[in-house]
């Protein structure tokens, strides 16, 4: 059997070691190369894990090909090494074993670590001096973050190693709001619509998407273990923490989007709502005694929403970044909205199934989910119409055509959904 971390860490160690030699030779312009070409180490992995690190992979693909357009970039090289590595590093968290040890618990927080600093390059890319301060407040708040989800990791492994109820709620408190933080939810959610804004599209189109998915996954798999060994009342707790959360995000996203007029800003708010979506998956993990089938659910749902996020705002910063548009829109809007058979709806159904299947405690958040997707209609409406256009040739084209059919994906999701046990053997190995 493989040792898929191990393949993964030569496949980065490779990129380093390929990219530098490059940058010697001054042929960065072909970093692109090894950037793509070392993500396809991670897909040998067993074909009922498969599509998972396919999905991560298209995700870094399409970012790495967006930063081609990225005009006057100051990390030329660099850039595509540093996005291929979270790609590579969103990967080995899933792959991570579980466990409550020490090791694990050190490596899981080193992966957050490892995602989160590239980005405070990547925030910088193609920046002028009037949205420097943007991606000042940016990285600061990601300091933040990380000090916080650290802090709180620390007091939270403590405390249940101790068996001190009370402090573990403090430490999780911290986590939550660290994690909240590094993926831009309400009300940690200060820095984005300046970012978003103000930064290059093309950067921010990364920011938003594959940076996204490592805070959740790594929450989820230091947070699901220490969880299942606290008593009842401190896990329900932390159920209905997680909730108000996420409901408090999503409804405010929405708000926040439909009085929005510049597009960026409402993609900003936009996001913050899909990152309410996203914790609402995140919570059904932490109910004491939810079933396999709730599990499974929230697994699926809690990675499509992810994909979703990051195609839609992929696809469609690319287009604000060319300013002619394209009818693409329509498609990568709609995903958002949850119109049937694109991929947005599937996130959404699994997401309020799992609610559902949790149990009577969490229905109120799968209504409240609902109720904020008819909310997301009218701005995801007019956001299609004003990006439609004739559209661009080259690379941006590609861009926005792969980040689409990602969304058309949700054509064939039944297909995967008939082979439940796959779903079921991802859950096993991520939360055995």
């Amino acid at each position: 059997m493989y040792d898929y971390t191990t393949i993964i860490e030569y496949s980065s160690i490779g990129l380093l070691l390929v990219t530098a030699a490059l940058a010697a030779a001054r042929r960065e312009r072909y970093s692109w190369i090894p950037a793509l070409l070392l993500l396809l180490p991670d897909l040998v992995v067993p074909a009922s894990y498969l599509m998972y690190p396919a999905l991560i992979d298209a995700v870094a693909a399409i970012n790495v090909l967006t930063l081609m357009l990225v005009r006057g970039s100051q990390y030329k090289g660099m850039d595509y090494a540093l996005v291929s590595f979270m790609g590579l590093m969103t990967s080995y968290a899933m792959y991570v074993p579980l466990g409550i040890g020490d090791a694990y618990f050190v490596l899981l927080l080193g992966i957050f670590m490892l995602v989160s600093v590239p980005v405070y390059f990547i925030i910088q890319l193609g920046g002028t001096r009037e949205n420097l301060s943007a991606a000042v407040k940016a990285i600061t708040a990601l300091v933040i973050a990380t000090v916080l989800y650290f802090t709180g990791a620390s007091i939270l492994f403590f405390a249940l190693i101790n068996q001190v109820g009370g402090l573990a709620l403090l430490g999780y408190t911290f986590l939550i709001l660290g994690m909240m933080l590094e993926v831009g939810a309400a009300p940690m959610h200060y820095w984005v619509p300046d970012a978003f804004s103000a930064g290059n599209p093309y950067a921010v189109s990364i920011i938003a998407s594959i940076a996204k998915f490592v805070p959740f996954i790594v929450t989820l798999k230091i947070v699901y273990p220490l969880v299942a060994n606290m008593a009842p009342l401190y896990a329900d707790v932390i159920v209905w923490e997680t909730a108000l959360l996420a409901a408090f995000s999503m409804t405010l996203g929405n708000i926040g989007a439909i009085t929005s007029r510049e597009p960026a800003k409402v993609l900003a708010y936009s996001t913050v709502a899909n990152m309410g979506y996203a914790m609402a998956a995140l919570t059904i993990f932490f109910v004491h005694g939810a079933g396999e089938a709730a599990l499974a659910y929230a697994l699926l749902g809690l990675l499509a929403q992810l994909l979703v996020n990051g195609a839609g705002k992929i696809g469609l910063f690319s287009i604000i970044g060319n300013e002619r548009g394209s009818r693409w829109s329509y498609i990568l809007a709609y995903s958002f909205i949850g119109v049937p058979p694109l991929l947005g709806f599937w996130s959404k159904l699994f997401i309020i199934l799992g609610l559902i299947y949790a149990g009577p405690s969490l229905w109120w958040l799968a209504v409240l989910l609902v109720i904020n997707s008819v909310i997301s209609v009218p701005y995801y409406v007019r956001l299609s119409k004003s990006l439609s256009g004739s559209g661009s040739g080259g690379v941006g084209l590609l861009v926005v055509v792969l980040a689409s059919i990602i969304m058309l994906a949700g054509l064939i999701i039944p297909v995967p959904l008939a082979m439940i046990g796959s779903v079921h053997s991802l859950l096993a190995y991520l939360l055995p």
